[in-house]
């Protein structure tokens, strides 16, 4: 009875994700193509960078799974045509992260400066940089696995490291057997296993997704 709610509850999850996913997929690229006509449209991706830090004092990494369009795009379209393949360390590594974000305050500088105050030039540049950076999410996404921008996003990176010790998921060292399932089935590929003596899965790369909680088997995993 208890595997038939967990199967149930998944299932609910995913519809509501699913239809969510696609509502952002499409608001995204709506963005996207429309800020090429419209180049003032690409000022509302400020939204979303000021949203996931704001809600990562909160719950951490959270809009990375639940609101970002980028990465829902990744999850339901990317992830079908995905070679899955481990992550290159390198990509995980610290200077990975700093490079992509120092990239990315260099780039925005630029373009605030270039603009000189023309909020239609400024947008141009701002959808220029998020196609560009969409395209090289896709290819990484198709080579790798789905998420593999998301461990260098410069967005998730900050918000990461603002938000690591909240909204984290708790393991429950009694009922944890070390199967290592778990890491198997994080799209971020945190090594959810290594966290079990401190008891918090503190991760700046974890996206609060709950596949390590969905794949215990023995329902180890549970949100803090």
């Amino acid at each position: 009875m208890e595997v038939l709610e967990r199967k149930n509850e998944k299932r609910l999850k995913m519809d509501k994700s699913h239809i969510a996913k696609i509502f952002l997929t499409f608001a995204f690229f709506g963005v996207l193509i429309g800020g090429l006509f419209y180049p003032k449209i690409g000022l509302f991706a400020f939204v979303c960078m000021i949203g996931s830090v704001l809600l990562s004092f909160y719950k951490g990494r959270y809009w990375c799974y639940r609101f970002c369009p980028r990465g829902a795009f990744l999850d339901k379209f990317v992830a079908r045509t995905s070679f899955n393949k481990n992550i290159p360390a390198v990509l995980k590594s610290r200077f990975a992260k700093a490079f992509m974000l120092t990239f990315f305050i260099v780039m925005m500088s630029a373009n605030a400066i270039l603009s000189g105050g023309d909020l239609e030039r400024f947008g141009k540049g701002v959808v220029m940089l998020l196609w560009v950076t969409t395209l090289v999410s896709a290819i990484l996404g198709i080579l790798f696995r789905a998420r593999t921008w998301c461990v260098i996003c410069p967005m998730g990176t900050v918000s990461g490291v603002v938000g690591k010790k909240r909204g984290t998921l708790k393991i429950h060292t009694q009922k944890c057997i070390s199967c290592k399932l778990c890491n198997k089935n994080c799209p971020m590929e945190v090594e959810v296993c290594n966290f079990k003596e401190n008891g918090n899965i503190e991760s700046v790369n974890c996206i609060k997704c709950e596949s390590c909680k969905v794949a215990c088997p023995k329902n180890a995993i549970e949100m803090a």
